[in-house]
């Protein structure tokens, strides 16, 4: 029981006596990131990627845009042909014979332009024949090349050259089956130099070649159809008996016996060209070029010259061809061609002709 007493008294004792803690608080350290410290190198080399096959479409694409700009081209190949036919009776009253004729026509043009030079270009041929009773002839047979170089000096006026070529293909025959015609026989070059007017108006695009100073020359290679003419002109009479004056006398294309194979003169020409396209679709064209030369150094040097008796007066050369294209579809047009021709060495008479046909036709632009 004393023990007890005792722990009990010893309780009591430690609960009277105040109690006194001490606690002392640091300030705490700031925690270390993950990356603190710790430094980082790019090592790798860095290369921009290039797609190659992106770059080198693109830059195609780009060249074909400038050349499409630069370029413009225009083909047209057409074919037109018409038959007539009568039967026995008909041909005995009225006399017709049957024909079928048939003729292709081929446009070419391209135009190139950078800054202020442009060049045009120009082909066109023409082959046509016609059947009577069985037998082929020559109905039209031409083909021509023009190449126009020039530099705009204004927005209406360019300043360049015009040099153009004229002949045919096969050879041709006259009234009396005689070789009359054949390449290069008779073949016509053009060069001349001056200015050219070009309308602003879309409305109304003529073209005026105003040329101060221009060449003619005049082709013919083939010595038979020299012959053929030589006949028809002086018959059996030898060269060497012919009088100055028959020498100079034009018997084939123009030319002369002192002009040999080609007859070239100097002087001055005019050449008016237009082209317009009627309707959205382009169903009515209209083309006509008026070209004429006058060889007026030639007429001084003549006047000039002591064979003062051979002297005649020279005429201006005049070509005018007018050609309308219908469209009735896509592929199926008519085309009316009519051209008027004059040049005194050759006849002195205007010549003419007119061609009507309908038939296949092809088309094609660049822009």
């Amino acid at each position: 029981m004393r023990k007890f007493y005792s722990i009990f008294a010893l309780i009591l004792l430690s609960l009277a006596t105040p109690a006194v803690a001490q606690v002392s608080i640091e300030a705490a350290a700031p925690a270390k990131t993950a990356t603190e410290g710790i430094t980082f190198e790019d090592k790798v080399k860095q290369n921009e990627v290039v797609n190659e096959f992106s770059n080198e479409a693109r830059l195609r694409a780009e060249r074909a845009a400038i050349r499409k700009e630069r370029n413009t081209i225009e083909f047209n190949a057409s074919l037109n042909g018409s038959l007539s036919n009568f039967n026995a009776k008909w041909q005995t009253v009225n006399g017709n014979a049957n024909a079928i004729t048939g003729v292709a026509n081929l446009l070419f043009t391209h135009s190139y332009t950078k800054g202020k030079f442009t060049i045009n270009n120009k082909a066109t041929a023409k082959l046509g024949y016609t059947s009577k009773e069985s037998e082929w002839t020559k109905s039209q047979d031409e083909w021509f090349f023009q190449t126009s170089p020039a530099y705009k000096i204004s927005n209406e006026w360019n300043f360049g050259a015009i040099a153009s070529f004229r002949s045919q293909f096969a050879n041709g025959f006259n009234g009396d089956k005689k070789h009359s015609s054949s390449a290069l026989a008779p073949g016509y070059l053009n060069v001349s130099l001056g200015f050219t007017y070009n309308c602003p108006k879309k409305s109304f695009p003529i073209k005026i070649n105003l040329s101060p100073i221009s060449m003619s020359a005049t082709y013919v290679t083939n010595e038979l159809i020299r012959n053929t003419f030589y006949t028809a002109k002086f018959g059996t009479k030898a060269e060497a008996d012919l009088t100055p004056s028959e020498r100079n006398t034009a018997y084939c294309y123009g030319l002369t016996l002192e002009n040999g194979n080609a007859r070239y003169e100097g002087g001055s020409s005019l050449q008016v060209n237009f082209d317009r396209t009627f309707g959205k679709k382009g169903v009515f064209r209209y083309r006509t070029v008026l070209y004429s030369f006058y060889g007026w150094i030639n007429e001084l040097t003549q006047q000039a010259s002591s064979n003062r008796e051979l002297f005649e007066h020279l005429a201006p050369t005049v070509r005018w061809e007018h050609t309308v294209d219908i469209k009735a579809t896509k592929y199926f047009s008519t085309q009316f061609y009519f051209q008027m021709f004059y040049n005194k060495a050759q006849l002195n008479s205007i010549q003419t002709q007119i061609l009507l046909g309908v038939g296949l036709s092809y088309n094609f632009k660049n822009k």
